[in-house]
């Protein structure tokens, strides 16, 4: 079985968010299971590209936007493993992104449209020897469409997994015309362009084999209205070929220096030398710590009801700690209420990426505060339980699927600022009683590790091929 893994970004060579560790992690949890999976992204200059044995495999001639286009195809090996790795590398479409969300010249979703075109010629030049291409997301959404109006049933069998269904990808109707497509004999891209713009999201939902997910109860929540999107209606449609497979970690990628036999000595340090770096008082240094880390996203990460929950909690002698960036509107928002002088000297802000941090504030914190709107995986509450921190989650996505109320972390399941409060009174409860000892245990011996996921894309490879 050949595997072609398209996606806009992998770590560590390319990463933006969540997504490229999972094009980072799974290719090398497959090969360990004989599946052979190459892996195809776009070569921005922000790639990082120094340690890598690099070398030029050939030139592809793409026929994009009424002109020939060359694509240089780069060949090397996925850092630590045996996986190929392509880079496509085009001076007009891919001079930016893969250091942000943003393009800052050529607009996303014609830069992206180049790139589905890109991938599928080289499929083409491949002489077509994958029997799967897995695509990611709304940025390889009309690989699956064109590689049907190229190949008809030559084509390779199609995943399209959602990591995000609410980012779609919306552009004009332009970029059908740049890619060869034509309107008129396509009854699904006739109906969706009736709007006026294309969705790239919807064109990988309707023209793929199998969509997935990356958590089961992810793929049963986009089926309504509320985690739909506006797209619950074609994914209703499309039940019978729709499932959820939980994404993991991968744990080389988080440094520990303390296992389940040492975690007090080892968390106790940890937590002094996250209050000295973000210069808290010692005075605070057996009291709880609560964090956040994650992008500054104000509808989907909950950061509304947190805001206003954390008067609340930061009136007991708990510290509260936050990472990350985003929606410049919610950084200073956040920044304003750091700066209270009832809650300044326990509540530090930091408006920054930094993974040195983040992986501090995993082992120094007591709890990790993940009250996302919704989330379709979520990573970070599970790496929280590998160093030994219990996350207190919203009930929903794979935040539902990897945390237990009450034994591995806490769970709220009505989305309000007072429900938030409240799992976080009940973890200021156990705090320092051999209940969180037994909680602690419990989420250190959860295994979230690629291997299990992986074997489930086996799986799911083999069911769309049979």
């Amino acid at each position: 079985m050949k595997v072609l893994l398209a996606a806009s970004e992998v770590a560590p060579v390319i990463k933006i968010g969540g997504l490229g560790d999972v094009i980072g992690a799974l290719p090398k949890a497959l090969e360990k299971i004989s599946v052979n999976v190459d892996v195809i992204v776009p070569f921005f200059p922000s790639a990082k590209i120094e340690k890598l044995e690099l070398y030029k495999s050939f030139d592809l001639h793409v026929p994009f936007a009424n002109k020939n286009n060359v694509v240089e195809v780069f060949k090397t090996k996925l850092p630590e493993s045996n996986v190929d790795l392509y880079l496509l590398k085009n001076e007009e479409y891919f001079v930016s992104g893969g250091s942000n969300f943003f393009a800052n010249n050529v607009s996303e979703t014609q830069m992206f449209a180049f790139f589905n075109k890109s991938v599928v010629e080289y499929v083409k030049s491949s002489f077509n020897t994958y029997d799967i291409v897995h695509c990611n997301d709304w940025h390889t959404g009309l690989i699956t469409e064109m590689l049907k109006d190229e190949l008809g049933n030559e084509r390779p069998r199609t995943l399209f997994t959602i990591h995000n269904l609410n980012y779609q990808g919306i552009g004009g109707p332009a970029l059908l015309r740049d890619t060869g497509i034509v309107p008129g004999e396509h009854p699904l891209i006739d109906w969706d362009l009736a709007d006026g713009d294309l969705n790239m999201m919807q064109q990988g939902l309707t023209s793929s084999d199998h969509i997935n997910t990356v958590s089961p109860s992810y793929a049963k929540e986009i089926l309504t209205k509320e985690f739909g999107s506006g797209l619950e209606d074609i994914l209703k449609s499309r039940e019978g070929r729709l499932s959820g497979i939980l994404n993991g970690i991968d744990y080389s990628a988080q440094p520990r220096n303390y296992d389940i036999n040492s975690v007090a000595a080892g968390k106790k340090e940890a937590k002094k030398a996250l209050l000295e770096r973000l210069k808290i008082d010692a005075k605070y240094n057996d009291a709880p710590i609560f964090s956040f880390v994650g992008r500054i996203d104000g509808f989907q990460k909950g950061l509304d009801i947190l805001f206003e929950s954390l008067p609340g909690l930061l009136k007991s002698e708990s510290v509260f700690t936050l990472l990350g960036s985003g929606d410049k509107k919610w950084e200073e928002k956040l920044l304003m209420l750091s700066r209270d002088k009832t809650i300044s000297d326990k509540f530090s802000c930091n408006i920054m990426f930094d993974i040195e941090l983040a992986n501090l504030m995993y082992a120094g914190s007591d709890f990790l505060v993940v009250p996302s709107r919704y989330e379709p995986c979520g990573l970070i509450q599970m790496i929280a339980m590998w160093y030994g921190t219990l996350p207190i989650v919203h009930n929903v996505g794979g935040l539902k699927d990897s945390v237990t109320n009450g034994v591995n972390g806490f769970v709220f399941n009505r989305y309000s600022s007072e429900a938030l409060l409240t799992s976080m009174k009940e973890a200021l409860d156990v705090y320092g009683t051999d209940k969180m000892q037994e909680m602690i245990t419990a989420s250190m011996e959860k295994d979230f590790g690629w291997e299990q996921s992986a074997v489930e894309y086996k799986k799911l490879y083999e069911r769309i091929l049979s």
